[in-house]
């Protein structure tokens, strides 16, 4: 796709913005858990981080920082980009699991739908990988629910840095993108199990989303919390299980 089409967040805030990579983790065998109660042990790219209490429940806030929030806001900005909190821990293959709620927070474009989800399979420059994410405000959950054709529009699978969500919505109309049962300022359970090139996404035990041709399958890399434009995430307990 011609550069003149798109500009992504990387060429807007640069790639030196991206904190170096300290060296791969070991890999686990068994299921690992996080409370995500406070930010410690948690490396954050392009987000700010928080220990905070939403809607009854200890979580951790991530959040777009400010010089990343703002380079969404210049025109033909895109958004997808590696906007994420990452836990120490190596995965190719297996289940991740997190609640995970979103809240408009005032800072991004009028379009704003609360986004919020997993990142995977994160390369080590953290140039390329892929996510699930999802847009609240888009969900059937919201009273009173959203009109057509929004409500097809509340789960996405991208991968970064060029299958991103306009394009792959052009290209494949809903093959990568679908309705979900989800509600702004909600609580909900992500499930991302992912096998190889295959990946199936739960929204409280409910299947959503499934893609058949990853695009880094197999890949060892990092997961990520991951936020996008205007949005204030609130994630806990997350729980990565390798295959």
């Amino acid at each position: 796709m011609p550069a003149s089409d798109r500009r992504s967040v990387l060429s807007l805030i640069g790639l030196s913005t991206l904190l170096p990579w300290a060296g791969p983790a070991r890999a686990q065998s068994t299921a690992r858990h996080w409370p995500l109660n406070a930010p410690e042990g948690l490396r954050p790219n392009l987000v700010t981080l928080a220990a905070a209490r939403f809607q009854d429940r200890d979580a951790l806030t991530v959040v777009l920082t400010e010089p990343a929030q703002a380079a969404l806001l210049a025109p033909g900005a895109a958004g997808n980009g590696p906007s994420f909190a990452m836990p120490e821990l190596d995965f190719a293959s297996g289940t991740i699991e997190v609640d995970l709620a979103a809240r408009i927070n005032g800072r991004g474009q009028p379009d704003v739908r609360g986004f919020v989800g997993l990142a995977f399979h994160i390369a080590e420059d953290l140039g390329t990988f892929e996510a699930v994410y999802l847009r609240m405000t888009n969900g059937s959950r919201n009273v009173p629910p959203p009109p057509a054709p929004r409500n097809a529009f509340a789960v996405q699978y991208i991968s970064f840095p060029d299958r991103y969500w306009r394009l792959l919505r052009q290209e494949h109309p809903n093959r990568y993108e679908q309705p979900a049962p989800v509600a702004i300022e909600t609580w909900h359970r992500l499930r991302l199990d992912i096998r190889g090139s295959r990946l199936q996404a739960f929204v409280d035990g409910e299947s959503v989303l499934t893609v058949a041709d990853l695009r880094f399958p197999d890949r060892t890399g990092r997961i990520g919390l991951w936020v996008d434009d205007g949005t204030t995430g609130y994630f806990r307990d997350l729980r990565v299980t390798p295959a």
